[in-house]
């Protein structure tokens, strides 16, 4: 059964190379091999009645339907040599014909005549082009407004003994039969549309997952990209904080220096005396060893997670801009609070402080290009630590000039910046609003009035850092 049905199929399959074309081919091929099928069945009938019937037969001659068999073989032959559109158009010519020939025979108003007229319209708008459809029309309406007017004014004689005779089975099947092939002409249109719609669904539904996927792909590596080049900034950024303080720096390590090189240089007093010297020096030498350690954390790379104080960091913060504050004459505030633990990168936490203080004393600082100068009388940045249940909460807020309204939506933007003459390249706020949101998983949220100064709450959640360090 397989192979019976295989090899039918390869008797219709269509050749033709894009899909319209295919699905009319197709179609025709069906068409042709039900009607070579019928044709075949119809010439031993007509054969087997005209010897029955003798010189009263009245029907076609099976000369006529013998030769119409023949044609639809060569067309179905032509149709798969390649010649699909060629074999169409004969197809139809074939059934107009025919159906001129008998509306001429037997009378415009024969009802084969008029369903045959119709078959060949259905032909045409399914196997042709759709503008080819008014086209047979036409010729159709020309033909049977010719062949009545011919009829009526008798320059040619029907055929009319049919109208005396009522019908029989012979031709209630015939006009079933038409009606039948114009039906399933119809449902294998309608049905190969629906199979390409579907295959176009199909693919657009494929082509726009795909597409998505693309996107989804790009925007994933765009994201890369820029944390990436983000990381890039920041690093920069650390540096070139780093060297705008530096001379603060060198001048905090040259104190201790000094303090170390004095007191242990004195060596001629009472043995009291010396021993406060070596505490003196040592002091200074411990002061060093923080400053140091507080710089290097700022130039680090490296990420550890752990356990760290807050206090600690938030101090070496304040040794390291202790310089920059006292050269602008601005008072860094700290209350201490050594208890207040958490778990995570101790130098991502240094540098959200770092930055955060580092723009309050800027803020202090000679005017913005819009704003005036804050009063020399009190100048000062100050840092607070709230533990709640569940969170802690860090606020660093100044008296500087404040941030204009219209600039509150861009200031966590990368390189935005409301400082003038080259103070600020606008990756502070930027880098440390990331730092906040995915390093710790907590918000900064900034409030300012123009004049009276700017605040920064940064709220980072425990129970995070707990599940971490649990982990």
């Amino acid at each position: 059964m397989k192979r019976i049905t295989s090899f039918l199929y390869r008797l219709i399959e269509p050749r033709s190379k894009t899909d319209d074309l295919r699905r009319r081919e197709f179609i025709f091929n069906i068409i042709l091999s039900a009607l070579i099928v019928l044709l075949i069945f119809a010439n031993v009938a007509t054969l087997a009645e005209s010897i029955l019937l003798g010189s009263s037969y009245r029907g076609l001659s099976p000369l006529i339907t013998l030769v119409i068999l023949f044609a639809f073989l060569s067309f179905f032959y032509l149709s798969r040599r390649g010649y699909f559109n060629l074999s169409s158009y004969l197809l139809i010519a074939i059934f107009f014909t025919l159906a001129a020939f008998m509306s001429y025979t037997w009378g415009v108003d024969l009802v084969a005549s008029l369903l045959f007229y119709a078959l060949t319209i259905v032909l045409t708008g399914i196997l042709l082009n759709k503008r080819y459809i008014f086209i047979n029309s036409l010729a159709v309406g020309s033909m049977l407004v010719i062949t009545a007017y011919l009829q009526a004014t008798s320059r040619i004689t029907a055929e009319r003994y049919w109208t005396l005779e009522t019908w029989g089975i012979a031709e209630t099947s015939a006009a079933i039969i038409i009606f039948f092939v114009i039906a399933t002409i119809t449902w294998l249109s309608n049905r190969e549309i629906e199979k390409s719609i579907f295959k176009l669904r199909k693919s657009e539904a494929e082509l726009k997952e795909e597409r998505d996927s693309l996107e989804i792909k790009v925007d994933q590596r765009t994201k890369e990209l820029k944390e990436t080049q983000a990381e890039k900034m920041t690093q920069l950024y650390r540096f070139a904080e780093f060297g705008r303080i530096s001379s603060g720096l060198f001048h905090d390590l040259i104190n201790p220096l000094n303090a170390v090189s004095l007191n242990l240089g004195k060596t001629d007093g009472t043995a009291e005396e010396t021993k406060q010297c070596v505490g003196n020096a040592v002091r200074a030498a411990k002061k060093l060893e923080d400053l140091v350690a507080a710089v290097r954390k700022q130039l680090a790379r490296e990420e550890t997670k752990a356990l760290f104080l807050l206090e600690q960091e938030i101090q070496h913060v304040i040794e390291v801009l202790a310089h920059k504050a006292q050269k602008a004459n601005v008072e860094l505030r700290f209350a201490p609070r050594s208890d207040i633990r958490m778990f995570g990168d101790a130098i991502k936490f240094n540098q959200i402080v770092l930055n955060l203080v580092a723009n309050g004393i800027d803020a202090c600082m000679p005017p913005t290009a819009e704003l005036v100068p804050v009063s020399l009388a009190d100048r000062w940045v100050q840092i607070s630590l709230v533990e709640e249940p569940e969170i802690i909460i860090m606020i660093v807020e100044d008296n500087g000039v404040g941030i204009p309204e219209h600039h509150m939506s861009k200031i966590f933007e990368p390189f935005f910046t409301t400082k003038i003459n080259g103070q600020g390249i606008g990756i502070g706020l930027s880098m440390a609003k990331r730092i906040v949101e995915k390093d710790f998983g907590g918000a900064i949220i900034a409030k300012s009035e123009a004049g009276r100064g700017s605040s920064f709450k940064v709220s980072l959640p425990m129970r995070k850092q707990v599940t971490e360090y649990a982990a």
